[in-house]
């Protein structure tokens, strides 16, 4: 279910965990969903309750993966993030910096903040006493990366 307001996300993930249940969020990009998106969500809704996906903005994705990203807007990426089996939130996320995102993850104190690489400095970044830290395997083949599937693409329509 696509939810449209912070406060709404937010009245969510606090019923939820009244109810002792654990919420899980995560933010990825998901520009072309791939298997390894498909295979994660479900590692997520086994390990949580309730899973909440929040889609990268648009703004934020040129910053990190250049201007010639997303491919596709952050609102047809949440459409399509939000069919898939095992979430049972999305939100259009606008933080544009890591610093915005921890104050919305703040804001929200889900149980439970998935990460798909640990390092010194995100362990430090995203530390918090109201959520888990909890590392999912990133990538398991370089094949399900967005952007070796655009690189693929590209390279076979100019030929």
């Amino acid at each position: 279910m696509q939810i449209s307001t912070k406060e709404e996300l937010k009245s969510i993930i606090d019923a939820a965990k009244k109810e002792w249940k654990s919420v899980l969020i995560k933010k990825w990009v998901f520009d072309i969903i791939h298997p390894w998106h498909v295979f994660a969500i479900q590692m997520f809704a086994k390990y949580a309750d309730v899973v909440v996906i929040l889609t990268q903005s648009d703004e934020f994705t040129a910053k990190k993966k250049g201007s010639s990203r997303p491919i596709n807007s952050q609102r047809q990426r949440t459409e399509v993030v939000d069919g898939i089996r095992g979430v049972d939130y999305t939100f259009q996320d606008k933080s544009n910096s890591r610093e915005e995102y921890i104050e919305f993850l703040n804001y929200l104190k889900p149980t439970i903040l998935a990460v798909t690489s640990v390092d010194e400095k995100k362990t430090k970044d995203y530390s918090s006493p109201y959520w888990e830290l909890k590392e999912f395997p990133d990538k398991v083949q370089a094949w399900y990366s967005t952007t070796e599937i655009i690189n693929r693409v590209l390279e076979k329509c100019s030929k």
